[in-house]
């Protein structure tokens, strides 16, 4: 049963009280922006130190978010015990909703925040799969562990002709409700609303890291700290080369006329007929401290988030291939987490849009698995190599070895499934050889 339009306002307007912390995501929005918080001034300072302030922060929380996004891209939808079927179930609807591309905006959302949103409601032509940020969405759940929400509340700001004003949309397990702001502080009215008969709420959630307390925090959240010290060790670095990582020049008893400098140049010879006259030079203050004191912070960084030093430092000079492996160890790590947890979600919405689509089968499939496109550096002639030892040694068809195979997509299998099998050319030469040695008469 719908509801009526003073519950849906009363049911918005309590989400929208309870709202998370916003305050907290807008500031890990900055951070991922590189808009990060700048280090200590005096309110006297000079133009040219706040010059050097703007301009000390580098983004490295966004690096960390990019490090594990890019290794996160689903590749195939695949039914257990349905290997030959020519379009999985839901990956249909994946497709048609280019998710392909759409899917990359929902993990990096939920990697900076900690968890983000999918919502799926029925479409002209196919289910309507859409991606939202945990800024701009929230859900009620009558228990955490339940894996649909109760209630969710997506708000937006409309540009109007009187203005820009809040737009809340209500979803639950009958239909979406439109409400409006009309006046800051009164909270929204309901203006109508859309079925969509599906049962449940049509809301997935995503998150980073499974946590019986429910605390997920997500990659910059923890990091944020350690981006202010790196900002502030290399604002010390730029201050130390701008005032004392040049050689200074003295000279005592050079008489010089009012208002004129030294002719000092690296194309001059300083001279002076006085015989009282004295040169000298300060000495260059050492960088190299500042310099390891930068480092160490970025090992710390690559300790506390599991990523490859090499990655932070960009150095790869004389590591070998299983040096760079085991580097990589900790970090694919941590994207086989969210690999497991992540498909579970994806699960969900592909369930949902077959829902929507009002296929049966495809919503009660809970055996169908996210296949993730294999991102290791491991070359692939030794992946290659491995697999064919497989096949060879270990009686394994060769058709699980293809899908084993880095870039390899579901698609690419079943084409490759629809080819020819190739000929054996000793018995094709071998029959050739019989018929042109044969008798034209059959003796």
């Amino acid at each position: 049963m719908t509801l009526l339009p003073s519950q849906a306002s009363d049911i918005a307007h309590r989400i929208e009280a309870v709202w998370p912390d916003q305050a907290r995501n807008d500031r890990i929005h900055r951070y991922v922006q590189g808009d990060h918080d700048l280090p200590f001034a005096p309110r006297s300072a000079r133009r040219a130190y706040r010059w050097l302030l703007d301009r000390s922060r580098t983004n490295w929380c966004r690096l960390l978010m990019q490090l594990l996004a890019q290794n996160l891209f689903v590749d195939g939808y695949r039914a257990l015990g349905d290997d030959q079927a020519d379009e999985p179930l839901g990956w249909t609807h994946w497709n048609q909703n280019g998710m392909a591309r759409r899917q990359a905006a929902v993990h990096r959302a939920t990697l900076k925040y900690g968890w983000a949103y999918t919502t799926v409601l029925p479409g002209d032509t196919a289910p309507v799969i859409r991606g939202v940020s945990p800024r701009n969405m929230t859900a009620v759940y009558a228990d955490d562990a339940d894996p649909w929400p109760i209630y969710a509340l997506h708000r937006k700001t409309s540009w109007t002709p009187e203005g820009p004003r809040q737009v809340y949309r209500l979803f639950d397990d009958q239909a979406v409700y439109t409400l409006s702001e009309d006046e800051p502080g009164r909270g929204p009215s309901y203006l109508d609303h859309a079925e969509h008969g599906l049962g449940i709420c049509p809301v997935v959630r995503f998150l980073d890291e499974e946590d019986l307390d429910a605390d997920s925090p997500g990659v910059v959240a923890p990091v944020l700290d350690i981006q202010d010290r790196l900002n502030y060790q290399t604002f010390l670095l730029m201050t130390t080369g701008e005032h004392g990582a040049h050689r200074q020049r003295w000279a005592a008893g050079l008489e010089l006329d009012d208002d004129e400098e030294p002719p000092i140049g690296p194309d001059r010879l300083l001279h002076s007929d006085s015989p009282e006259t004295r040169f000298g030079t300060f000495d260059s203050t050492d960088m190299s401290g500042y310099v390891a004191v930068l480092e160490q912070i970025l090992r710390h960084l690559a300790a506390i988030t599991q990523t490859p030093a090499w990655a932070l430092h960009g150095s790869l000079s004389n590591l070998a291939a299983d040096t760079i492996a085991a580097a990589d160890a900790g970090l694919q790590r941590r994207v086989g987490e969210r690999k497991t947890s992540y498909g579970e979600s994806w699960q969900q919405t592909l369930r949902l849009s077959c829902l929507a689509a009002g296929d049966e089968a495809g919503w009660l499939d809970t055996t169908s698995v996210a296949r993730w496109r294999d991102t290791s550096t491991s070359p692939l002639s030794a992946v290659v190599d491995a697999w064919g030892k497989a096949v060879q040694m270990l009686d394994v068809p060769a058709r699980a070895a293809w899908e084993r195979l880095p870039g390899v997509t579901d698609q690419d299998v079943r084409r490759w499934e629809q080819m020819p099998q190739s000929v054996d050319g000793h018995a094709l030469l071998a029959d050739t050889l019989a018929r042109a040695t044969a008798d034209p008469n059959g003796r």
